[in-house]
C-alpha cells in the first residue's frame, strides 16, 4: 500500500503542468497522498483501516486519473494551437517577404519612372537660337536701309529660331518682345499683360503655330526718337525669359 502511495506522490510530481487551475487540483490530491502516506507510517494498521485506506487511495487514484484526461485534453488543445499558428506564421513569413519584395520592385520602378519622366520632360523643352536684333530706316517706298545710327532708326527686327523637336506637342505660342533703353523707357507699343500677380510691359507680341518642325519667329517694332546708348532685349514665352541680348546704338 504504501509502495503504491509512494508512486503515485512521485508521479503527480512530474506530471505537474503550468496550468494554474489544473496544477491546483494535483497539489490537493498530491496532499491528499501524503497525509495517507504519513497515516499509515504512524498508526497501527488493521484490517478495517487498510480497508478503508484503499478506498481513500482507490477514490483518489480515479480522481488523478480524470485529471490527467483533462491535461491530455489541454495538452491536445495546445498543440493542435501551436501547429495553426506555426503555419501561419510560415505563411505570414512568406507573404511579407513576398510584399517586401513586390514593395522593392515597385519602388524601382517608381525612380525608373520617375527619372524617364524627367528625361522625356526635358527632351520635350523647346530650344530657341539664332536671336538677332537688326536695324533700319524705313523709307516710304517701303525701302529698308540697315543702319546702326540711333537717330535714322524707325524699325527694329527681332527674330530667332525655334528648333525642331518631336517629343514636344504641337502648340500656339504666345511671343513677348520688350525693348528697354538707358532710361527704362518701353520701346514700341508698350503695352501690358498680366500672368497672375506678374505683369509684363512689352513692346511687340507675336502669335506662332508651332507644329515640331524648325520655325522661324521674325517681329517688326516701329520705334521713334531713339537715342544713343544701350538697348536691353528680351523675349518673353509668357512670363518667362528665354532671350535677351544688350546692344549699344551710337
Amino acid at each position: 500500500m504504501l509502495k503504491d502511495l509512494e508512486k503515485s506522490q512521485l508521479f503527480l510530481t512530474q506530471i505537474m503542468t503550468s496550468n494554474k487551475s489544473l496544477s491546483n487540483k494535483l497539489l490537493k490530491e498530491q496532499n491528499k497522498v501524503k497525509q495517507l502516506i504519513l497515516d499509515l507510517k504512524s498508526q497501527s494498521i488493521t484490517e478495517k483501516t487498510l480497508v478503508d485506506y484503499k478506498q481513500t487511495a482507490s477514490i483518489t487514484d480515479n480522481r488523478i486519473k480524470a485529471l490527467l484526461s483533462e491535461i491530455n485534453t489541454y495538452k491536445s488543445k495546445i498543440d493542435s494551437t501551436n501547429a495553426v499558428l506555426t503555419k501561419t506564421n510560415v505563411t505570414l513569413t512568406k507573404t511579407s517577404a513576398s510584399l517586401i519584395k513586390e514593395k522593392t520592385k515597385n519602388d524601382t520602378l517608381t525612380v525608373s519612372n520617375n527619372k524617364l519622366s524627367k528625361k522625356i520632360t526635358e527632351a520635350s523643352k523647346l530650344y530657341f537660337y539664332e536671336f538677332k536684333t537688326n536695324f533700319y530706316k524705313s523709307k516710304g517706298s517701303g525701302k529698308l536701309n540697315e543702319t546702326d545710327k540711333a537717330s535714322k532708326i524707325n524699325l527694329i527686327k527681332v527674330s530667332f529660331m525655334i528648333a525642331e523637336n518631336d517629343l514636344a506637342k504641337s502648340t500656339n505660342k504666345d511671343f513677348y518682345i520688350q525693348i528697354i533703353d538707358t532710361k527704362n523707357n518701353v520701346l514700341g507699343s508698350n503695352n501690358v499683360e498680366k500672368f497672375g500677380n506678374e505683369t509684363l510691359n512689352y513692346s511687340a507680341s507675336k502669335k506662332v503655330k508651332y507644329q515640331n518642325k524648325t520655325i522661324k519667329v521674325e517681329c517688326e517694332i516701329p520705334v521713334t526718337n531713339l537715342q544713343e546708348g544701350i538697348l536691353f532685349i528680351n523675349v518673353f514665352d509668357k512670363s518667362k525669359v528665354i532671350l535677351n541680348t544688350t546692344i549699344t546704338l551710337s
